[in-house]
């Protein structure tokens, strides 16, 4: 019997860890930002946003943010955001794929946005692709005019209304425990960048074999990608991955290939774009 417990208690240990390197890394580029492009300092800007509102103790007096936790009241926020948007209606879903039911009942607010003029503006994970009612879905939408993109990896939920109003999970993983909403420009306006990032990098349902759509970034590619952008030495770097100094190089070498990247850097720049950081 002792195994099990022990196996039980190694699984979220070991989620704590990828997340606390996960945070560590972005801390790291975000510290480094000026290294690169005003896209790229907007890109780190929006996740470092999003690691603001999800690590650090909010709300307070100074940031306009609020703790909603009651998914009745929650629910009538997130429509009260969708019925006074007058621009744009932007969602990235991390969570598990919708059911049919939750679709059709989506279309309904969905179709009144798109009705006034709103940009209704969508990210998928790829994997949502491979499953026809929603790709069916997609298709309809799209022919009103809504904007639909899958990524490799959408490890966050957000909403983020006319650039006024975001809407963030408290825990990503368990939407019971509800959201955290903010008007704060000074988070709201970041978190509206990242999500235009991943929406840019995003590619159209009609692009992807449904058949074999892409899952998104290997648990080895994570690795690297995080020791990477923490700016750790090759030796070091290998020694943590449990790896050759020439295996660990080779690594790198084919997740920047694989990220179209020119440098380190840029490689946790779109790491970040493409929902892996």
């Amino acid at each position: 019997m002792a195994a099990p417990r022990a196996a039980a208690v190694a699984e979220p240990d070991a989620e704590k860890r990828m997340a606390s390197e996960t945070h560590a890394a972005i801390r790291e580029l975000t510290r480094h930002r000026k290294q690169g492009s005003a896209a790229d300092a907007r890109v780190l800007g929006g996740r470092a946003a999003l690691e603001r509102l999800l690590t650090e103790d909010l709300p307070d007096r100074e940031l306009r943010v609020r703790k909603i936790t009651d998914l009745n009241e929650l629910g009538d926020y997130i429509a009260k955001v969708g019925e006074r948007a007058k621009h744009e209606f932007l969602s990235l879903h991390s969570s598990a794929v919708p059911t049919r039911e939750m679709l059709q009942s989506s279309a309904v607010a969905d179709l009144k946005l798109l009705e006034r003029g709103v940009h209704l503006r969508v990210v998928y994970p790829t994997s949502f692709a491979s499953i026809d009612y929603v790709r069916s879905y997609v298709a309809e939408q799209a022919q009103h005019g809504a904007t639909y993109r899958f990524a490799d990896a959408v490890p966050y939920r957000i909403i983020v209304a006319d650039g006024t109003h975001a809407i963030v999970p408290i825990v990503a993983a368990k939407k019971a425990l509800g959201a955290l909403v903010t008007s704060e420009p000074v988070l709201v306006r970041p978190l509206r960048h990242l999500a235009h990032s991943m929406l840019r990098r995003g590619v159209d349902h009609d692009a992807i074999d449904p058949a074999n759509p892409h899952n998104g970034p290997t648990e080895m590619e994570l690795k690297v990608i995080r020791v990477m952008a923490l700016g750790l030495t090759d030796d070091v770097a290998a020694k943590r991955l449990a790896v050759s100094e020439r295996t660990f190089r080779r690594y790198v070498s084919s997740v920047m290939e694989r990220l179209q990247a020119v440098s380190r850097f840029q490689a946790g720049v779109r790491a970040v774009e493409r929902g892996w950081l």
